[in-house]
């Protein structure tokens, strides 16, 4: 089981949602101007209101994307999403509708999911990054 990286109602970045470590290939779908993009990222952290994934094209403070999330044991999530963070590769997408049917996969999809937790300050541990690094620069 993944643990989640605060226990606290509410963590020092104003999440409600604890996130867990969560690491697989998305695809992110996007519009810009009447050019229809097609994006890859990796990701880091996941819970029930967003994501974290690190993406080497350059991504929009606000910009409104569909994300392709693969979840273990069913079909890949289509889900609409925002950018609520970006720094350098490193990006924070906000789930702005989820179903019903949604939240209870990725509920079952985080209580399953084996790997490392996230420490009290948000950040990975050194291994684990390294080991998201490395995967990063072969998979795209």
């Amino acid at each position: 089981m993944v643990t989640p990286f605060f226990d606290d109602a509410k963590d020092s970045a104003g999440r409600i949602l604890p996130r867990h470590i969560f690491e697989a290939r998305i695809g992110i779908r996007l519009q810009r101007g009447r050019q229809r993009l097609t994006l890859h990222g990796w990701t880091r952290d996941f819970s029930e209101s967003g994501l974290g994934a690190f993406v080497a094209e350059a991504l929009v403070l606000g910009e409104l994307v569909t994300l392709e999330v693969p979840l273990p044991n069913c079909d890949k999530q289509v889900i609409p999403a925002k950018i609520a963070r970006v720094l350098g590769t490193e990006c924070g997408f906000q789930f702005t509708a989820l179903s019903a049917e949604q939240r209870t996969r990725i509920r079952a999809a985080l209580k399953s999911s084996p790997g490392d937790s996230l420490s009290q300050q948000g950040t990975m541990t050194t291994s684990g990054y390294r080991r998201l690094r490395s995967r990063l620069r072969f998979s795209v």
